[in-house]
């Protein structure tokens, strides 16, 4: 069992690391994913500094994430240690989210639109049991509604038509 052991330490030892450029990758993939926030966000409609639009959030978002993009970037080009190998099923998982979020509020309502992407983001963690996950997705959807439609008052149906 030992030399099993010390045999998978040293091929984890002698593992190439990763290329810089590919951490810089996953920054790119962010920050083309904030420009698509932004300029949907902008065709939802911004608003006012008093009155805000649909299209606030995430427009604000997007340049929030645009920022934290470029520093991924930045330091992922400057970083001359081993680099940790990017975490596609993860990130994949989270595109997803967003599709299903895009794809679905529009048409069943923000309350069950916000559970599916809650599901589907949270899908690759296996440190959450399914049962966590339904009821992360129940609190998630419910404080969206609370906070979204019930404080803000913006103009989504909490459930659509299904």
């Amino acid at each position: 069992m030992r030399a099993f052991l010390r045999r998978l330490h040293r091929n984890e030892e002698s593992a190439r690391p990763p290329n810089a450029y590919l951490g810089a990758l996953g920054g790119v993939s962010l920050f083309c994913l904030s420009i698509v926030f932004i300029v949907g966000g902008y065709d939802l409609g911004v608003g006012s500094p008093r009155r805000l639009g649909t299209g606030a959030f995430p427009v604000i978002t997007g340049f929030i994430l645009a920022v934290l993009s470029l520093a991924v970037i930045a330091a992922d080009l400057r970083d001359t240690s081993d680099a940790e190998r990017p975490d596609w099923i993860s990130f994949v998982a989270i595109g997803t989210a967003l599709a299903v979020f895009a794809l679905t509020v529009g048409r069943i309502g923000l309350v069950p639109g916000v559970f599916l992407t809650t599901i589907t983001a949270s899908l690759p963690d296996p440190a959450l049991p399914f049962l966590g996950k339904l009821v992360l997705a129940t609190l998630v959807a419910l404080s969206c509604w609370a906070l979204f439609i019930g404080l803000i008052g913006l103009p989504f149906d909490a459930f659509g038509g299904f």
